[in-house]
């Protein structure tokens, strides 16, 4: 058994606790143009990601170096000996405060069961084509993730999942041909509606007019952008950032003028991000971070709690906003600009400081609304007012409303 082989190897003068994570992927992939397949091909890759630490004093302190490496199945015994000499001796350049590896011991593991036809069936039922509207290309990525965590301490734990990934390029032709990119990401299946949501907004953009130049009219986010704009209170309220004085965040501080409720939840159901066990081999858990804008807890990793003297939540998992009372509809009385997607939407988890380039939207002046792109919207989120659709979403390892309505924030569009 390579796994323990490589323990053997590490059991030695130099190493004082080493962490083996070994993972396994069996998966399908499926090339399309247009409605026809191009190419598929499936892989299966085994690979072990190797920690090794090294204790040391100085100044009457005791810090930790480690250095990381990775072994594949075809390395014999020697080949891997010396792979651990080589980062026994990088890991003494590496200076961090002392800090302990995992020691609780636990046996649960979770397995998604999955019928073997399912992306057949997913492809098959797939909107190729519609009104106006077709799929140029697309990419089907299906892979059964196997996880095994070992350490110096005997912890032995493991992970099951599955992760559905796809890529896609719609084209619609109005007066020229419109060109849209899409991704989707699950644990397992795709939700049909977002590729319908998909198709109805490349049909709108092929309508579209550019961004005109409005001014203190709210701004709907729609989409992916909603989950950016959440990783403010997020990274400000986790561990790492609060060691490395990015944040000085307390419990029970208000956060955010807007009201809302944060969990760090490890069971999302559907998201490709949800697992029992971190990196480390900790157990992690469902934690509420803020609760009506105040702060209820801090979320960190088994290295950052042990630095601020807190309970370790685990590495970031998935992070879920509870939806509010006011549904999108209601959003969407008199004027406001909606957008759909962004050429790239970001959120600076440091300043608060948002923005991006509008792809797709819906601008209404309080009679009409019509399709828009271009132009830009920004602002900072500690300065503006917002509130929450009672409809929700799951993108990537977020799950909360699926519009968020802001007060504050600047449009720039064409005069």
């Amino acid at each position: 058994m390579m796994v323990e082989l490589i323990a053997e190897l590490l059991n030695r003068d130099g190493i004082d606790d080493w962490k083996i994570l070994e993972r396994k992927v069996e998966g399908e992939e499926f090339f399309f143009v247009k409605d026809s397949l191009d190419m598929n091909r499936a892989k299966r890759t085994r690979k072990f990601f190797v920690t090794i630490y090294h204790d040391f004093e100085r100044e009457g302190k005791l810090y930790r170096g480690s250095s990381d490496f990775t072994i594949y199945p075809s390395m014999k015994r020697e080949e891997i000996k010396s792979l651990i000499e080589d980062n026994i001796f990088s890991s003494k350049f590496v200076e961090n405060l002392y800090y302990p590896v995992v020691n609780e011991k636990h046996t649960i593991s979770r397995t998604v069961p999955l019928d073997p036809e399912s992306l057949d069936r997913i492809i098959h039922d797939f909107p190729f084509k519609s009104k106006d509207v077709w799929v140029n290309s697309s990419e089907f990525f299906l892979n059964r993730v196997e996880e095994r965590i070992v350490n110096s301490k005997g912890v032995d734990v493991s992970n099951a999942f599955y992760r559905l990934y796809v890529e896609m390029i719609t084209t619609a032709k109005s007066k020229e041909e419109v060109e849209l990119y899409w991704s989707f990401e699950r644990s397992y299946p795709v939700v049909r509606m977002e590729i319908e949501e998909a198709i109805m907004a490349t049909r709108e953009r092929a309508k579209a007019i550019f961004t005109p130049e409005v001014k203190d009219i709210p701004v709907i986010l729609s989409g992916e952008s909603v989950g950016e704009f959440f990783k403010y209170p997020l990274y400000k309220t986790s561990g790492l950032y609060i060691y490395e004085h990015l944040s000085n965040v307390k419990k029970g501080e208000r956060i955010l003028n807007g009201d809302f409720t944060m969990w760090i939840d490890p069971h999302v159901e559907g998201s490709a991000y949800s697992l029992n066990y971190d990196e480390d081999g900790f157990l992690c858990k469902k934690v509420k971070v803020i609760e009506d804008s105040k702060v209820m807890n801090i979320w960190a990793d088994v290295r950052y709690a042990y630095y601020l003297g807190i309970e370790p939540t685990g590495h970031l998992t998935n992070f879920v906003v509870e939806s509010g009372k006011e549904s999108e509809s209601s959003f969407e009385d008199g004027k406001y600009l909606k957008v759909l997607s962004f050429s790239d939407f970001q959120m600076d988890p440091v300043t608060g400081d948002f923005g991006g380039e509008i792809r797709l939207g819906w601008y209404s002046d309080g009679r009409k609304k019509v399709a828009v792109t271009g132009g830009s919207i920004s602002g900072n989120i500690t300065k503006c007012d917002f509130a929450l659709s009672s409809e929700s979403q799951l993108t990537g390892n977020f799950k909360g409303p699926k519009s968020v309505r802001i007060t504050g924030a600047q449009i720039g569009g064409k005069r």
